[in-house]
């Protein structure tokens, strides 16, 4: 079984495009997981919407996707630039975000289960990171079933690996709006191997300076951070 996992889009239809190709060339995948954060901050929300929904693939709800479905957020600048996101992907794609599960399943009739979530299996705000202490994986982690080999996720927008206990632990990056100093997309194939998980992240190379152009003409607010952010791929 192989499963190709995507996280972390953020409205960056010419990035997607690139992984969609770049995973067109791979060995075939049994399923693609699409692990939340579709459009928001980026310069195509609706065209981004419109790829995600024609692949027919399982999606799951990211935190920024509930912001834009809730309009809950503190920040003058968040809100701005959820409004203008909200007026691109019009009442039907503000409808698709607020039906999106918080977690995804895929089921190994080979072995152990695959585990799909934005953040951690509790929340859409915890972050794991690399580093997070043996406590911090305990609260989060601790009561993923034994029957799950692999915990697949995003949020972070930094790809890595990690074993934890029975669970490989699998950021799959971000394909969109990287920010672990690596400014190419990023998505993670995982496959059932040798009875274990084994994960493999791929990095594409796309046109960034395009998205640049396309971010200083599509009418976003506050478009400023959101460069820095693209180019310099980091926090």
């Amino acid at each position: 079984m192989r499963v190709a996992i995507l996280s972390d889009i953020h409205g960056n239809q010419i990035a997607l495009e690139a992984v969609l190709a770049d995973l067109a060339r791979q060995p075939a995948v049994d399923h693609i997981v699409i692990a939340g954060d579709l459009c928001l901050n980026g310069p195509c929300p609706r065209q981004v919407l419109e790829i995600i929904q024609g692949l027919r693939c399982p999606v799951i709800q990211g935190n920024v996707d509930l912001d834009i479905v809730t309009q809950d957020v503190k920040s003058a600048r968040k809100s701005n630039i959820i409004g203008w996101t909200r007026e691109q992907i019009k009442r039907s794609g503000i409808a698709y975000l607020a039906s999106l599960p918080f977690s995804h399943l895929v089921k190994n009739p080979e072995g152990s289960d695959l585990l799909v979530v934005h953040a951690n299996p509790l929340n859409m705000e915890e972050a794991i990171f690399p580093t997070a202490p043996e406590s911090m994986l305990e609260h989060l982690l601790g009561g993923v079933a034994t029957t799950t080999g692999a915990l697949a996720f995003g949020h972070i927008h930094i790809a890595y690996t990690r074993r934890w206990q029975h669970l490989l632990l699998v950021d799959a990056g971000s394909c969109g709006l990287p920010r672990d100093g690596d400014p190419r997309a990023s998505y993670a194939i995982l496959t059932w191997q040798d009875n274990a998980w084994e994960a493999k992240h791929r990095r594409v190379a796309y046109d960034v300076k395009e998205v640049v152009k396309q971010l200083k003409n599509c009418g976003m607010p506050n478009v400023e951070k959101r460069i820095k952010i693209l180019t310099e791929a980091k926090y």
